[in-house]
Order: C-alpha cells, then sequence, then structure tokens
C-alpha cells in the first residue's frame, strides 16, 4: 500500500535534521561510540599481522621480577633514590632525549637517612632539561627534588588523566588548567616539550595499532641496569634518541581500561634478546583489559613524535554522516518489510561501522554511534508512522467494503488471504429472500432518483435487521434481497435469527406502509421466503471477479418460498427444516403443501404466528381438506377470515364444486417460480 508523499518526506526530513542538530549540539552517545571505536581498533590490529613497533618512546617498568631481582628485593621503594639516580645516568648517557617518571617523589628518603638521595638529586641536577618528574592536581614533588630541577615547572607533568563517561581512557590531555587559572602541562605534554616536539596537540586521541605492551617496547628495570653495566652499547640502542617513561606495571598497581581493552595483549615477546639479555617484557597481566596507566603517555608521545595523530571528524562530516544515517533508515523503515528492514538496519549499521574501522587507517575517527542509533530510530519511526497510516487506509478500505460485503467477511480477508480464492465449503445455514411488492407500481408515479431513494430506505429496513441478527446481506437484487445467516460467520441459532429477522422485517416495513399511506403517497409490501438446509457457501465466479455467496437446493428452495407470500396472501413463508428449528420460540402454522418448479418432492410450508399454538383452527380446517372435507374446512377458515384463510377457503370450494382428480394427495402445484 503507497504512502502519502508529503508524510514519508517529513518524517526522513524531520529524522534527519533530529541527527544533524544531535550531532552539531554534541549529544553523542558516548558509551555506543566508545564501543564501535575500541572494536574498530581491535579489528584494525588483526588485520595488521606485523605491526611496527614504537620507535620514539620506550617504557622501563618496575615488574614483579625486577622487584623481586637481587639488586632490589630488599629496598623498600621509598628508597630507590640512588637506583633513580643511576637509571637517569645510565640513560642520559645511552643518549636517550626524556626520562619521565610516572611517580609522585612525594617524599624523600634524606628525611630518614640525611643524604641518602644524594645520587638522585644530583642526577636531577645534572640532567634538568632531559627529566620530567610526575605531580598532580594537588601534589607535587619534595621540596629537595623540585630544588635539584631549580623549581622549573617545565620539569614537572601532570598524571591526572580522565577517562570518558564509560570509565574508559580514549583520549589524553597535554595540558590543562589549574583551579587558580595557571596552565600545567601533562606528563606527555612535558615530556614532548623536552624532546622538542614542534607541535603538541591539546589533546590526543589514543588510536593503537596493536596492543601498547605489544608495539611499545618495554624492559625490566632490573635488566636494564644490569645492561648499563655490562653492555652500554646494547642500552644505546634500546634508548637512544627516544622518550623513556619510568612506570610501574604490577598487576595490583595504577591500571587503566583503555581502547585496547578487546585488542590481545602479547603473550611473549617475539624479539631477540641483546647480548646483556635485554628483551622486551610480555604483557603485564595476560588477557586482561586494562593496561598499566604509563602506557596512555606513552602511546600519546608516541602517536605525535611518529606523527600518527588520528584526528576526529569535523562537526560537519559527523553532522551530515549522522543525518544519512537517519535518512537511510527512514527509507527502509517507509519502503521495506519487516524481516527486511531489520536485515538492511543491520547492514547499514555494519557499513557505518566499517567505513569507521576504514577512515581510522587515514588517521580520522569518525564517531558512528549516533548514525547507527538513527537508523534504528528512524525505521522503527518510520516503520509506526507507515503502520499508522497504512492502519488507517485498511480501515478506511474496510469500512468502504462493508458496504459492498458482510464486514465479518472483510474482516477475514483483512486478517488472511484464504478466502480470496474460488471455492468453498459445504454447511448448514438458513437464507431468506425478501422481496419489496409496489415497485412496479411506484415507478410509473415518481421519478428514477425518488423512486431509487424510497427503494434505498426499504431495503435499508431489511439490512439493518438481517445484519443485527447476526446475517449476512449476500446481495440486492433490484428491489429484493438475499441475505445468509450461518456463514461466513458461524451462527449456532441461524434458524432462530432469520425467522426474527423477517418478522422484525415484516413489522417495520408494515409500519412504514402505513405511515406513507397516511401520508397520500404509495408504499411497499414485502414477501420473505426462508428456509433452512445445506449448501455450499464460499466464492464463485471467474479467476478475477467473484462473489462471496451461497448455493445449493437450500437456496434454490428459498427463492421459491419468496414467490409464495403473494399466493397465499401473507408476509412471510419459511421451510420445513426451519419450522422445525423454532416450534419452540414461534407460533406457527402449516399452510398447505406446495409442488414448486425444480422440485420433484412437495414441500411444506409454514407461516410464523405471534403466539404459540394459535394456529390450531387453521391446522384443523387443513386436515379437513386433504381429507377432501371441502365444505367443512372452508367453513373453518372462513371464520378465521385472514389471508390465507381466505385462499384456501376459496380453493376448498372451487374442488367443492369441481372435486379434484383421484387419487388426490392435496398438494398444490405452483405454475410459476
Amino acid at each position: 500500500m503507497r504512502l502519502t508523499k508529503g508524510i514519508s518526506v517529513f518524517v526522513s526530513a524531520a529524522c534527519a535534521g533530529l541527527a544533524v542538530a544531535a550531532s552539531l549540539t554534541g549529544a553523542q552517545p558516548t558509551w555506543l561510540d566508545g564501543l564501535l571505536f575500541d572494536s574498530a581498533l581491535a579489528v584494525r590490529a588483526e588485520l595488521i599481522k606485523n605491526p611496527e613497533p614504537a620507535s620514539h618512546v620506550a617504557v622501563i617498568a618496575v615488574d614483579p621480577e625486577s622487584l623481586n631481582s637481587p639488586e632490589l628485593a630488599k629496598l623498600p621503594r621509598t628508597f630507590f633514590g640512588p637506583v633513580w639516580g643511576k637509571l637517569i645516568k645510565d640513560l642520559t648517557g645511552a643518549e636517550a632525549k626524556v626520562v619521565a617518571f610516572d611517580f609522585l617523589f612525594s617524599y624523600s628518603a634524606s628525611q630518614f637517612q640525611k643524604g641518602y638521595d644524594r645520587p638522585f638529586l644530583a642526577a636531577l641536577y645534572r640532567n634538568r632539561n632531559k627529566v620530567v618528574l610526575a605531580r598532580s592536581r594537588a601534589t607535587v614533588p619534595a621540596r629537595n627534588y623540585l630544588a635539584a630541577l631549580r623549581n622549573d615547572p617545565a620539569s614537572l607533568g601532570s598524571i591526572d588523566a580522565y577517562a570518558a563517561t564509560d570509565e574508559v581512557y580514549r583520549t589524553v590531555s597535554t595540558q590543562y588548567t589549574l583551579e587558580d587559572g595557571d596552565p600545567i602541562m601533562t606528563l606527555s605534554g612535558a615530556a614532548l616539550r623536552r624532546a622538542g616536539a614542534k607541535s603538541i596537540p591539546r589533546e590526543i586521541v589514543l588510536a593503537p595499532k596493536s596492543h601498547p605492551e605489544a608495539v611499545i617496547p618495554t624492559y625490566g628495570l632490573a635488566t636494564v641496569l644490569a645492561c648499563a653495566r655490562s653492555d652500554p652499547e646494547s642500552l644505546k640502542a634500546a634508548f637512544g634518541e627516544r622518550v623513556i617513561f619510568v612506570g610501574t606495571t604490577l598487576p595490583e598497581e595504577d591500571r587503566k581500561t583503555s581502547v585496547s581493552r578487546f585488542m590481545r595483549p602479547p603473550a611473549a615477546t617475539a624479539s631477540e634478546a641483546s647480548g646483556c639479555g635485554l628483551r622486551p617484557l610480555a604483557a603485564s597481566v595476560p588477557d586482561a583489559q586494562d593496561i598499566p596507566g604509563v602506557f596512555l603517555h606513552a602511546m600519546a608521545a608516541e602517536a605525535v613524535l611518529g606523527g600518527n595523530l588520528t584526528e576526529p571528524a569535523t562537526p560537519a562530516w559527523a553532522a551530515a554522516a549522522a543525518g544519512t544515517a537517519a535518512l537511510a533508515g527512514a527509507a527502509v523503515g517507509f519502503l521495506l518489510a519487516p524481516v527486511w528492514a531489520v536485515l538492511a538496519v543491520v547492514a547499514i549499521a555494519a557499513g557505518l561501522w566499517i567505513g569507521e574501522v576504514g577512515l581510522l587507517g587515514i588517521g580520522i575517527w569518525l564517531p558512528t554511534g549516533l548514525g547507527i542509533l538513527f537508523v534504528a530510530g528512524a525505521a522503527m519511526l518510520a516503520y509506526l508512522v507507515r503502520f499508522v497510516l497504512e492502519e488507517g487506509k485498511r480501515r478506511r478500505i474496510q469500512k468502504a467494503f462493508g458496504y459492498y460485503l458482510a464486514p465479518a467477511l472483510v474482516d477475514r480477508m483483512v486478517e488472511t488471504a484464504e478466502d480470496l480464492q474460488l471455492g468453498g465449503e459445504k454447511r448448514h445455514v438458513t437464507i431468506m429472500f425478501a422481496d419489496l411488492s409496489g415497485f412496479t407500481a411506484l415507478s410509473g408515479l415518481v421519478g428514477p432518483e425518488e423512486l431509487v431513494s424510497r427503494t434505498n430506505a426499504y431495503l435499508t429496513i431489511i439490512a439493518e435487521e438481517v445484519e443485527d441478527s447476526g446475517g449476512y446481506v449476500d446481495k440486492f437484487i433490484g428491489d429484493a434481497v438475499m441475505a445468509i445467516w450461518g456463514a461466513p460467520v458461524d451462527l449456532e441459532d441461524h434458524a432462530v435469527q432469520a425467522v426474527k429477522a423477517a418478522i422484525r422485517i415484516s413489522e417495520r416495513i408494515a409500519e412504514q406502509h402505513a405511515l406513507a399511506t397516511a401520508a397520500g403517497e404509495h408504499g411497499f409490501a414485502v414477501k420473505i421466503g426462508v428456509n433452512t438446509g445445506e449448501a455450499v457457501v464460499g466464492n464463485v465466479g471467474s479467476e478475477k471477479r467473484f462473489n462471496y455467496t451461497a448455493v445449493g437446493e437450500a437456496v434454490n428452495i428459498a427463492a421459491r418460498l419468496e414467490g409464495l407470500p403473494g399466493v397465499y396472501d401473507c408476509r412471510i413463508i419459511v421451510g420445513e427444516t426451519t419450522a422445525t428449528l423454532v416450534r419452540d420460540l414461534y407460533g406457527l402454522r402449516e399452510l398447505d403443501m406446495v409442488a414448486v418448479k425444480g422440485k420433484s418432492e412437495p414441500l411444506r410450508i409454514f407461516e410464523p404466528l405471534d403466539e404459540l399454538g394459535s394456529g390450531g383452527d387453521y391446522t384443523k380446517a387443513l386436515t379437513l381438506y386433504r381429507d377432501q372435507a371441502f365444505a367443512e374446512a372452508a367453513e373453518i377458515w372462513d371464520r378465521i377470515g385472514d389471508g390465507p384463510s381466505n385462499i384456501m377457503a376459496g380453493r376448498a370450494r372451487a374442488f367443492q364444486q369441481m372435486p379434484p382428480p383421484v387419487p388426490w394427495d392435496g398438494v398444490f402445484v405452483m405454475t410459476t417460480k
């Protein structure tokens, strides 16, 4: 069913406009964008089989093996000052560009033992242009460390990092502003400045090509110290011209859930050890979704120094993508069936995400979460609008067809197409034919418009009573009506309801006739025939045009009975089966036995009466009539004096004058219908 084009265009445009507005105002679904971004990076990592290791940064780890080494096992980390002094000396001697510590040195061991930190302080002083110590918003290094660095703010970097709303770290800031308005560099920002980076973004998107612990060379502290003593050249090869971040990789300390959460961490290093045994470490915690915090700073510095920055797409591009996705979703909802619409939405969402993966390859992050939500949302909205409009059209068409077909039949046609084929089924039904008398006489007195108007008024009475009693108006045949009870909707007491409707029709048309006569107008009378029996009900006609109706002997008999009220001067005649089914509820009298055209066996015909048992005298006269006691029968019928009685009395007198042939069965033979 085609939709109103204007409505579909309006809804599609509204969805696109809303998507664009949401994108431009920053109403992004962070959790979904983050999930898609992290998944895209994981897919890219799987596609890149042998990613190039980071060439501008390295990490020296305080790992469990180092803490258990003979040199460090008995030394609390508060007393690592001489170790850090030696490490700075060894790394600067190996021509490292910068040494950045991801530790807060808020206490000095010299407080416990005078002069204990002198080697560390000396190393800081001599290499103050190459060292960055960690700080936080509220905490700075101990006073003697600051003094060794000459209180140079450029020697400090904040290790405060901020996760997205889903608690995942995807960006690293290089500077921020304190509450007092002073700017402060972060650890990665300060390290990049010390390394002489020419352009330092304020915020860096973390988008590693593989798991950070796989691509950033990481070495154990104890191994580095040992290698410095035995093979300084290996140390120079590993750390020369690099920014070195020193931090913990202990499983229980400073771990962050980052963009690498879906990437596979390295199980073991594939690199060969140097002559001094210097070998990159494997993942600090196998199969973990988090990483040591020091790698956030290392990833950020490598992205800048390596020129591999990933930039978020411009707001215009993001808005265009969201708007286009919304248009596509609306089109899907308007044009496709539900199953195909769902598949199309999934395909479009997958296409958006694949596009995100592809753009990451050229350093662009296009968040697609909003677009995917709008694809699904616009499709659902469009389908809802479509459903409402189609339902409205369905109801209008159903109502329209209700003027031509039985409403129950229309309902079945709407719910299933099983009835929309030629064929039928055998059902026990009651059929009524009702014919208006006086149509021919009136047609010569009034114009065609008034004739149709008056006729329709009477036909409306018949149709109302048929439908109110659960029947189905099968067709209008000029000034006659054919109706069925028991099909298409099952009706247990179809015979009772049909007789009830026939009586009501007779009464109401008689009232209308009396009103018309009183007004000096021509009114209609009605002749009704009702019969019950088996008939084939269903669709009859041609392959392209058919009608739901009933056919069979029961229908033919009902049609013949409709002509008999005019013969017997009454309004309603019912067949024997109908009479049997309603006998306990309605008064009935058998009028006669009639042989009608097309029927070999004579029919016993009955007239419904106002009261049960009120037809006794007529029945007595009919018995005498069949016994050929015509004079006695005529006398009783004369006393009754109604229409059928007058007809039968006249017939009895005729037989009294001219007896019927012998043998005689009392059957009246119809010569018409």
